[in-house]
């Protein structure tokens, strides 16, 4: 079973720059949608918050900002049916994080007033972050690693790509001209590499290696989701190798620029950026018949190591290459990896086209486009040997 550490801010308030105390807490939607999507998936969820003290739900939340009446009725529903984990969580400082698969912290104004500056947290999500286990945090929550930072010493989330509540999404609170700081701001103080969506109030999750955030309270689905799928067991993963007589940057260079794509994979008709570095969308086809699109975001690119990218919704489907020093050149080493069943449309439609096994017509594929970056690197090698 998977094991969740849900850190929850214990505060009831956000005091503002003329002293007065904004009453808040936790978001209602940031706890309660996270928390039913891992437990419908089997998962355990352990609550904890500084001090042990039973976390406040910010009253804003069950309000017209929440959503719509039924949206809000559901979640006060799930809320009211978790009232006693929520009322006896675990002192924060008596907690083991290593022992858990996921931390998980949710927002609400909360964390501005206590995780934002509570040692406890900011030394667990620094050793958190350095273990390389996932750890994830939704809307405000991202306040909390402004306390991992000591001293002269740089946080070690500066230069990571995270997000949360922008300054144009704080602005809509009546009480944000009073604000002592904004997250946005300060996140891009601490040297973090931070990014939103195009619009306000819409779900926007950005993944950097183990480190997953949520925008805003409209992101906690999609960040739950996200979560479920990358921690669980694929429902199909398929993985080649080949060694090829190149450097492993230039080999990097070529795969991580979707533009070549074409070039390499028997599917892929071609592709090109949205979103240069970050997002772009493909043409795919699989015989006369199959035809589809579809728009990845790219959620790991590191320089001669590795290049993945997450194709949205349906598809949901990661895909990796890395890229590693060996006798006789570079191992390059390209991974597929589907944790949801295939939809039956696409099956019927991949059955027809000639992939009914799609486990070895991936296979196949996967090792037609090593061969071609191969073939491609060795001669350019042999070009350059000849002149």
């Amino acid at each position: 079973m998977t094991d969740v550490l849900m850190v929850i801010s214990a505060a009831d308030h956000w005091t503002l720059t003329d002293g007065t105390r904004h009453p808040t807490g936790f978001w209602a939607e940031e706890v309660a949608v996270p928390h039913s999507i891992f437990r419908d998936a089997g998962w355990n969820v352990t609550i904890a918050t500084p001090g042990g003290r039973a976390p406040t739900m910010d009253q804003l939340s069950m309000g017209v900002a929440g959503g719509m009446p039924w949206k809000r009725r559901a979640i006060a529903r799930y809320l009211d049916s978790t009232a006693d984990q929520l009322r006896t969580p675990v002192p924060l400082d008596r907690v083991d994080a290593t022992t858990f698969d996921l931390v998980f912290y949710p927002g609400g104004h909360g964390p501005m007033e206590d995780l934002a500056y509570d040692a406890t947290s900011g030394a667990l999500l620094s050793r958190r972050l350095r273990s390389n286990a996932p750890l994830a945090l939704l809307c405000h929550a991202p306040a909390a690693v402004l306390a991992t930072e000591a001293g002269d010493a740089p946080s070690p989330f500066a230069g990571r790509r995270m997000t949360g509540l922008s300054n144009r999404e704080e602005g809509l609170n009546r009480f944000a001209r009073k604000a002592p700081w904004l997250l946005e701001d300060r996140l891009f103080e601490l040297g973090v590499d931070y990014s939103k969506g195009v619009l306000p109030l819409r779900p926007y999750v950005v993944v950097d290696g183990n480190l997953y955030t949520g925008q805003n309270p409209q992101s906690s689905e999609k960040l739950a989701r996200r979560l479920i799928a990358e921690l669980s067991p694929p429902a199909l993963q398929v993985s080649v190798s080949r060694v090829i007589d190149a450097p492993r940057e230039q080999l990097h260079a070529f795969v991580s620029d979707v533009s070549h794509m074409g070039e390499l994979s028997p599917e892929t008709i071609d592709a090109r950026w949205i979103s240069p570095g970050r997002r772009f969308v493909g043409r795919n086809r699989i015989g006369p018949l199959y035809r589809w699109s579809m728009t990845a975001t790219v959620t790991e690119n590191i320089p001669g190591a590795s290049f993945e990218f997450l194709t949205d919704a349906p598809s949901d489907t990661h895909w990796r290459y890395t890229f590693a020093d060996v006798d006789g050149g570079t191992l390059v080493t390209e991974t597929m990896r589907k944790h949801q069943p295939q939809m039956r449309a696409v099956v019927f439609l991949q059955d027809i086209s000639g992939a009914r096994d799609r486990r070895s017509h991936l296979e196949k594929g996967m090792t037609a486009t090593l061969q071609r970056l191969a073939e491609r690197f060795e001669r350019r090698s042999t070009k350059d040997v000849a002149q």
